[in-house]
């Protein structure tokens, strides 16, 4: 929780100096959480994990289209 509550605080500063007022997913994975301010996490007891450095954020997916209302056109009539 702790490294999550971080990142939101770095997310906000980030959004506010960059004057764009929103935090969003893609500012979110630009950026760096400090693990210098953590002052309430124990290191010893593993609560300050290992990041790896030099990781890029993962790309964001396209979503496919919803076709389930698209016209397919006129349906044969059914035998029977």
């Amino acid at each position: 929780m702790g490294l999550l509550r971080r990142l939101i605080e770095d997310g906000c500063t980030e959004a506010i100096t960059s004057r764009k007022e929103r935090l969003t997913p893609e500012l979110l994975a630009r950026t760096s959480i400090r693990l210098g301010n953590l002052a309430d996490l124990d290191p010893e007891a593993g609560e300050v994990p290992e990041i790896p450095q030099n990781v890029q954020p993962p790309k964001k997916l396209r979503r496919r289209r919803n076709t389930v209302f698209d016209d397919h056109g006129r349906q044969q009539a059914a035998d029977g």
